[in-house]
């Protein structure tokens, strides 16, 4: 635990510096209802760092930090007229344009690398585990520096988010200096923490401030609570499922937003609304339950060797699996199968394991080792799939004959729930 505690110092404190900056101008993002803008940024600059790297920078180098900068600058500008221009047209469409057009040419720009695929991967979801201490220094004295001069100008921000479209160069001044900083901070995020997890820290934490104040100090309080308790998640939770961090951490902040808007519409909101929130979910759950039913039984009756998500749950609760319609020697077959392809998959994650800590805390291994290793999890891999393949043969047969005892009752009781509700609704909706 210690260790692990350790090795997640670095990006955790990266991901808090991340929370705090990305915040604010997430408020303002959301005052000037411009919610794409980061994207549209962060693929600018992600676009401006594919070119550096095509022409030879090293990625993290400053020649690409300063392809990805002078990109960036460029779209901040495009954004700025694109304000002035937006009178007639919502400026959400230009946004929308910028960043189809800097993904496509970013996707033309890729084409050209040896190493495309990899780069956009580290493109999309960063490599925030691979943050260093002078990183994290330099990000926090920028983003400082950044805060400080937004708080001294904050009254003239603020008065431009507000304002109208085109009402003046002032307010086209004032726009453009957003929009260049917000330039420099996506930049500078865009490279460790990617396109993805950027635009959670910037959206995410700001709307769960924006639910519960619409203050802007209390917002921005709440918001860089949340950010940080979904940061710690995340990172904390990739290393418990050993998944990449900048996926799982996206999916934490995912998380939180609806957790807290649970909370807002069912504990904080007025008690009128709270009831009424109460039994409007109430009816969509019952809604999303009776047609998940009648989808599941027609989908079983129709496709029986298919996958049944809805069939899995029902046979996990009532303990009643499709193995009940197989004979005695199938049963036995689909037993073996399972219990050896479990018996392989325990060996991989063994070996696995073996390797990891041979990697991270023993000698380093031989080419001959990793060889052998190697083959080894091939072979497991392959005898496993070839005793899936018995166990999804029998399973579908099992299905097969499952489905006019389970298929046929579990439409019906979807459809007749659907019914009753909406008959329900139209007695009530009369009284």
């Amino acid at each position: 635990m210690e260790d692990v505690l350790a090795f997640a110092a670095l990006p955790l404190a990266a991901a808090v510096i991340f929370t705090g900056i990305h915040t604010w101008f997430g408020l303002q993002v959301l005052r000037r209802n411009v919610v794409f803008a980061d994207l549209a940024l962060a693929q600018v600059s992600a676009l401006g760092a594919t070119v550096g790297a095509v022409a030879g920078h090293p990625v993290s180098s400053v020649g690409s930090y300063a392809y990805s900068l002078l990109f960036a600058a460029g779209g901040a500008i495009l954004l700025t007229t694109s304000r002035a221009l937006a009178r007639s047209v919502r400026q959400e469409a230009f946004i929308g344009v910028l960043y189809v057009v800097a993904t496509a040419a970013t996707v033309l720009v890729v084409d050209r690398s040896p190493q495309g695929a990899e780069h956009v991967k580290k493109m999309l979801v960063g490599g925030i585990l691979s943050v260093s201490a002078d990183d994290v220094v330099r990000l926090l004295l920028l983003y400082c520096a950044i805060g400080a001069l937004h708080w001294l100008i904050r009254r003239p921000l603020l008065a431009a988010a507000d304002e109208t479209p085109g009402s003046g160069r002032a307010t086209a001044v004032w726009d453009l200096i957003f929009y260049l900083s917000f330039g420099l901070v996506v930049t500078s995020s865009v490279g460790i923490a990617g396109v993805l997890l950027v635009f959670c820290f910037l959206i995410v934490p700001a709307l769960v401030g924006c639910l519960f104040s619409s203050r802007l100090g209390v917002a921005l309080v709440v918001g860089w609570a949340a950010g940080a308790i979904a940061s710690a998640a995340g990172i904390f939770g990739s290393f418990l499922i050993d998944a990449p961090t900048g996926a799982v951490t996206v999916l934490a902040f995912a998380s939180l937003l609806i957790l807290a808007g649970a909370v807002r519409a069912f504990l904080v909101a007025p008690a009128e609304q709270r009831s009424r929130n109460r039994r409007l979910a109430l009816r969509a759950s019952g809604l999303t339950l009776c047609a998940a039913c009648a989808v599941s039984g027609l989908w079983l009756l129709a496709s029986p060797a298919g996958d049944h998500p809805m069939l899995a749950i029902i046979e996990t609760v009532t303990g009643v699996r499709a193995e009940r319609f197989l004979s005695e020697r199938e049963r036995a077959d689909f037993r073996e199968a399972t219990v050896i392809e479990r018996r392989h998959l325990t060996e991989i994650d063994r070996i696995n394991e073996l390797e990891k800590r041979s990697r991270w805390q023993g000698d380093e291994l031989s080419a001959d080792e990793v060889r052998r290793i190697a083959s080894i999890q091939q072979t497991l891999t392959e005898m496993g799939r070839g005793e899936r393949f018995v166990s999804d043969y029998l399973r579908a047969r099992a299905r097969g004959r499952e489905r006019w005892y389970v298929g046929v009752p579990l439409a019906a009781l979807g459809f007749l729930g659907l019914a009753a509700m909406t008959l329900a609704r139209r007695r009530s909706e009369m009284g």
